[in-house]
């Protein structure tokens, strides 16, 4: 149950490689709209659709408490790698598909969307809905934090796919150290070794505990890598997780044009593709290769190689941009977009810093067309035996340490609600029919979205029902990682009479309803803020690899003491709902807290909850 999610080094390994517990991540907009759920339990009737109203509306009435269903999701023991897509999209990709195209196949609303005289259009305009900031997605990795594995047997082939007939990309001898980028599939590991990426069976690998204790014995720079059969350039999976262990980020080393349309090229030859174009006094840094003819530099996101006498170096060129200010040059003109650019993975290095929820969005679409094909069942949860539509992307999103509602009319509430045509890779798109949200799919980009559909259909890959769709839901965001980033700055000033270091504010009117529940008013410090309450507890499915282990405190999780939240630290005392409580552990959503209970039947009923947070004096 240790977080390990205190530097921006480890981010991306905390939501890439499921290293967070599922309850951590719950996004919710500040201030509730009108369209309301419970304070206290989520107990509303809604209804997940079936395949006909007759049936939905005999589950309608199951349907109460199901946020309670938690079957345990099974990943498949193979799948298909399925192709990232970009997350940028126009309006007119989102009305690629037409309605009609699509009615005879989304599930039907239920008797309760049949027989509201609401519409669609009241239910929107009840809403908070925000033009979200644009989303670029990128060819950058992300540094994240190691992950040992060990090779247990001798001559392990590392092939380029999941599959053993597919080239073999390097071997590791037994003993030999690797790196886990990713585990989600039962027989396969992706892992990184020196330079060569690609896949293992799970079962050859030592991995957990024993590879942590093999690691700490033999020390890792001891240990033997993996040797390359393939040029990293030529091995097709090498940016199957656009993350890595290495540094990522490059030092600058300047380099400006001294002739206009200066050539970057795909190769060392001037017959190369040519990538991009530098004007007269453009600005580029050089990556790789710094003393040879030609070096390998970048210029905004165009990477390539370029003849280094066609350049200004060195002193020179700091001198240059020094007096002139790096932000005021000129960059490449792009002539190959970055994806069918056959070098630009030369160095996993760039000047600029990825933002880790880019590489998550394209893993978790990547991820979820895995599971295409699989059957659609009502109130399931399960990736391979069935899910309903709300169950898919509830399971899709804890793989990657995010907690939904159950239901997909609470799913709705859910992030920052944005417009249909403002989705990107990895939001998620309701249906809603006679002002009632019946239906959840999570766009993929290019006017696509994959979704539980039907009992007919499955899992599957559709357009945008543009007739019923009335709104997205932003819940990967940049602003979680800075509040992971952000969890050692916080000062031990708080709770003093001066300004607190996160600038709390005192709330003499919320602070004068507390009832006395509390010992002593003496208790209540400075006003936090209104946030939502979740529960887990130290099951695998709550707390991942950190089931059974001490908080990120270091202490043992005692119920009625313990809670996980962010941009405190650990160890600050809080008063919720007239009772004291210590965060000792980490999440990453800025307006959640979870609380520790001892078992997993009392963390699943606890369901969501809201309260007014204080510090404790």
């Amino acid at each position: 149950m240790k977080v390990k999610v205190l530097r921006n080094k480890i981010i991306a390994a905390v939501l890439i490689t499921n290293l967070l517990p599922p309850f951590i991540i719950y996004a919710a907009p500040l201030e509730k709209s009108n369209y309301t759920i419970n304070e206290t339990n989520d107990t509303n009737d809604t209804s997940e659709t079936n395949e006909t109203s007759e049936t939905s509306e005999t589950n309608e009435a199951n349907e109460t408490n199901s946020s309670t269903k938690d079957e345990a999701t099974t990943l498949p023991a193979e799948s298909n790698q399925a192709s990232e897509t970009s997350a940028e999209q126009s309006s007119n990709d989102l009305q690629a598909t037409p309605a009609s195209e699509e009615e005879e196949e989304q599930p039907a609303p239920s008797a309760k969307a049949e027989n509201s005289t609401s519409t669609n259009e009241e239910l929107v305009a009840s809403q908070q809905i925000v033009i979200p900031p644009e989303i670029e997605m990128s060819f950058r990795f992300v540094k994240v934090e190691k992950v040992f594995a060990i090779a247990s047997e001798d001559s392990l082939n590392v092939y380029e796919e999941k599959d053993e007939t597919s080239q073999v990309v390097g071997e590791l001898q037994k003993d030999s150290l690797c790196y886990i980028l990713e585990n989600k599939d039962g027989n396969w590991i992706y892992i990184e070794s020196g330079v060569v990426r690609g896949f293992v069976k799970a079962e050859e690998l030592l991995t957990g505990d024993e590879a942590e204790a093999f690691v700490d014995e033999n020390k890792e720079e001891n240990l033997q890598l993996a040797k390359a059969f393939v040029e990293p350039l030529l091995n097709k999976s090498i940016a199957y997780t656009k993350t890595t262990i290495r540094a990522t980020v490059a030092e600058k080393i300047y380099a400006v044009s001294k002739v206009d349309g200066l050539e970057i090229r795909e190769g060392k030859e001037e017959e190369d593709r040519i990538i991009g174009t530098l004007s007269q006094d453009a600005l580029c840094y050089i990556l790789a290769d710094e003393n040879e003819e030609w070096v390998f530099v970048e210029s905004e996101d165009v990477r390539g190689f370029v003849e280094k006498e066609s350049l200004i170096l060195g002193e020179e060129a700091e001198i240059l941009v020094e007096e002139v200010g790096e932000e005021n040059f000129t960059f490449a003109k792009e002539e190959i977009l970055p994806e069918e650019n056959a070098v630009c993975y030369y160095t996993l290095t760039s000047t600029k810093e990825e933002s880790i929820t880019r590489a998550v969005r394209s893993s978790m679409i990547t991820f979820a067309t895995q599971f295409i094909g699989n059957p659609y069942v009502w109130g399931g949860t399960s990736l391979t035996n069935g899910a309903d539509c709300s169950g898919f992307v509830q399971s899709i999103y804890a793989q990657y340490g995010y907690s939904l509602p159950r239901v997909a009319e609470n799913q709705a509430l859910y992030g920052t609600q944005i417009p249909v045509e403002e989705a990107a890779m990895g939001d998620l798109i309701f249906y809603a029919k006679n002002g009632v949200v019946y239906h959840v799919v999570m766009y993929m980009g290019e006017g696509q979205v994959i979704h539980a559909s039907t009992a007919a259909t499955g899992i599957r890959v559709s357009g945008i029902d543009t007739q019923h769709a009335v709104w997205a839901t932003r819940i990967i965001t940049d602003s979680e990682t800075a509040d992971i980033e952000n969890n050692d700055t916080v000062t031990t000033d708080i709770g003093s009479d001066d300004t607190a270091a996160t600038d709390l504010e005192s709330d003499d009117t919320v602070t004068a309803d507390l009832t006395d529940d509390t010992e002593s008013s003496e208790q209540i410090g400075k006003y936090v803020g209104r946030y939502i309450l979740t529960a887990y507890c130290t099951c695998p499915l709550c707390s991942g690899q950190w089931s059974e282990k001490p908080t990120a405190n270091g202490t043992a999780p005692i119920q009625g003491r313990t809670i996980a939240m962010t941009g405190l630290p650990l160890g600050t005392q809080l008063v919720i709902n007239g009772e004291i409580y210590t965060v000792e552990d980490r999440g990453t959503a800025s307006r959640q807290i979870g609380l520790y209970m001892d078992n997993h039947e009392e963390a699943n009923a606890f369901n969501i909850q809201f309260a007014d947070v204080y510090l404790a004096k």
